[in-house]
């Protein structure tokens, strides 16, 4: 797990002004502090405490490498159902509908 990706820079804003580049506020200074936070969280700890914790239960975590697209998938039918992050809810041609959430959860599900 790493926060890699989460803590990145803002991309820099740019507009041309009488042949000028300038650039123009992005947010970065504001970043900046959500990025702090966000590595301060210490996300690996949590990791390993997750991991014991499930394994005191008897229990046991599978971490997705790349869990980008899970949610536009049906995990009935593999069909590609394309959404919007504002939509919660996860209707398929072939019948199947839950919450979106469950449904990326079934597709990464191990069998």
């Amino acid at each position: 797990m790493s926060g890699k990706n989460l803590t990145r820079r803002a991309k820099p804003k740019t507009d041309v002004e009488n042949g000028n580049l300038v650039y123009l506020p992005n947010g970065q200074s504001a970043k900046s502090g959500l990025n702090k936070s966000m590595l301060d969280a210490a996300h690996g700890q949590f990791a390993i405490v997750l991991k014991y914790v499930a394994w005191k239960l008897g229990k046991s975590i599978l971490f997705v490498d790349d869990p980008k697209g899970t949610s536009q998938h049906c995990w009935n039918c593999l069909n590609k159902v394309p959404k919007g992050l504002s939509e919660r809810w996860h209707s398929c041609q072939c019948g199947e509908s839950l919450d979106r959430d469950e449904n990326s959860a079934k597709l990464i599900e191990p069998i």
